[in-house]
């Protein structure tokens, strides 16, 4: 038996506010798509590479690693009821385990999982937000249904290699079906996507489920870089997905 009132996951969020929030998919297969987000603290990259004058910490959801709030299971199930987030899960609204990296906390991630289900009875529609370096558990697929929505990290990110490419956890995902989303920063991204991610028979992600996004941190930027990366998507016969929620919200935050 899970014990909720110690069992615990690390969120982020400002303020003593976890970042729990309702919103829709702004990015990649599921885009405009209902989501309850849980941004959970920590990540095991820098993105270092993508600093701008709008995105000064590299990474676009910063907050995930400048503040961390200690939420017991049942703490996060008064913030779901109290805010109507699990009428929105029984809707059918994804339950969207992002972060920083989520896999991070796989464990506990599995442990909350379980509890959630055996609190609320339904097994919510999970799909994880992840950088594609830590292998996912295979109860993930077998028990719960969860897919993935993985952005993997190029080299222009600022991280070494052998952090960002794990051959044998794109494959996984390559087999699991999911969705591969691409931050375009430079040209030269095109030619590292196709030799490492597209031909490598190790990994090889099949073109329809590519989507190519622009690296940016604001509304601003996004308008300066949307129409090359659409062209290049165009080119490469691969999706496009813009950043719907900085094109709607530009840079706010728990949208």
């Amino acid at each position: 038996m899970i014990d909720c009132d110690k069992e615990y996951l690390l969120l982020a969020g400002e303020n003593g506010e976890p970042e729990v929030f309702y919103t829709i998919e702004g990015e990649g297969a599921f885009i405009g798509q209902p989501s309850v987000f849980l941004r959970l603290f920590g990540c095991n990259l820098t993105c270092s590479g993508f600093i701008s004058e709008d995105s000064p910490y590299g990474c676009d959801s910063y907050i995930s690693w400048s503040k961390k709030n200690k939420v017991t299971f049942n703490e996060l199930f008064k913030l779901l009821d109290d805010n109507n987030y699990i009428e929105r899960l029984k809707q059918g609204a994804i339950f969207k385990y992002t972060g920083g990296e989520p896999m991070v906390r796989q464990g506990q991630l599995l442990k909350f999982t379980e509890a959630f289900v055996d609190h609320y009875k339904f097994i919510p529609r999970i799909d994880f937000e992840t950088n594609a370096t830590i292998q996912p558990d295979e109860e993930w697929v077998n028990k719960w249904n969860a897919t993935f929505t993985t952005s993997p990290k190029l080299t222009t990110n600022g991280d070494p290699e052998n952090k960002t490419y794990k051959p044998a956890v794109l494959k996984w995902h390559v087999d699991h079906g999911s969705g591969f989303k691409f931050v375009i920063n430079v040209a030269e991204d095109i030619e590292e996507i196709w030799r490492k991610y597209v031909e490598d028979p190790a990994v090889g992600v099949p073109l329809d489920r590519i989507w190519f996004m622009p690296c940016c941190g604001s509304r601003a930027e996004h308008q300066e870089k949307v129409y090359a990366v659409a062209e290049y998507a165009k080119a490469m016969n691969v999706n496009f997905s813009p950043r719907l929620h900085l094109v709607i919200w530009d840079k706010a935050l728990r949208v």
